[in-house]
């Protein structure tokens, strides 16, 4: 008679399929989410070098004055380090830490508001930022970077042309406190009790992992996210709260 009981042995070999999936969504995500911001920084990246040709182009010509030449070169500078800043932003996303590190969490989300830069000023939204000059944490780098990209996004989608967005980092005890807000139209109620489910979205390009990835980050770094969303006419929105303990546990 063939045992009702299935072996440990079996178990552990869905336990580590489950865990194989899951990571295979974790880089599917990260995968699409960094093609959708390739166009965003290529599009910075190409106004600096239209920028850089034509600086050159004014330095070189005869007639220019050498304090002229000397402000043409200047800017030109500029326009270089900001490249730097650009191709530094992108790293920081793709780049897998192995280890978690001091991380000033004030920088990193300015950092990665400028990605969005573009987006921002074509619907002229008004960003508000309040922060402390330096909230430091013990995070992933990188994983933290997707967690405000994907909150972000979500905001930058959802706002009205001229809405709001507001982002607060905060040091509070021994936790960070990382605070998205917009005045959007706020969570449908039909998506409110499987928001953080995988596959479940409400738009039509998307692929529903962005929050559970999200949540999936937060809960691995030992912390918690939770939101409040309102549909009223005039008063609508969604906050996002993420609680981040400032040093890792062991």
């Amino acid at each position: 008679m063939d045992s009702p009981f299935v072996s440990s042995g079996s178990f552990e070999d869905e336990g580590q399929k489950l865990k194989a999936c899951e990571e295979n969504l974790r880089r599917y995500h990260q995968l699409a989410l960094a093609g959708r911001l390739v166009g965003a920084t290529m599009h910075e990246v190409n106004n600096r070098l239209a920028a850089l040709t034509n600086l050159i182009f004014l330095a070189r010509s005869s007639g220019q004055s050498e304090p002229q030449r000397t402000e043409y070169l200047d800017e030109a500078d500029l326009q270089l380090r900001s490249l730097a800043e650009i191709t530094t932003r992108s790293l920081t996303f793709i780049r897998v830490d192995a280890e978690s590190k001091e991380v000033d969490l004030v920088d990193l989300a300015t950092s990665a508001l400028k990605l969005h830069r573009e987006q921002i000023a074509k619907k002229r939204i008004n960003v508000q930022t309040r922060s402390s000059d330096v909230a430091r944490a013990c995070v992933n780098k990188g994983e933290i970077f997707q967690v405000l990209t994907n909150l972000f996004l979500n905001s930058l989608d959802a706002v009205p042309h001229s809405g709001n967005l507001h982002v607060r980092v905060a040091i509070r005890s021994l936790n960070a406190i990382i605070t998205v807000a917009d005045n959007g139209s706020g969570i449908p109620k039909s998506m409110q009790n499987t928001l953080f489910d995988s596959f479940k979205s409400n738009k039509s390009e998307g692929n529903g992992l962005g929050l559970w990835i999200v949540r999936e980050i937060v809960q691995g770094h030992g912390g918690a996210i939770r939101y409040r969303t309102s549909n009223r006419q005039n008063k609508s929105g969604t906050v996002f709260r993420i609680v981040l303990p400032i040093q890792r546990a062991s």
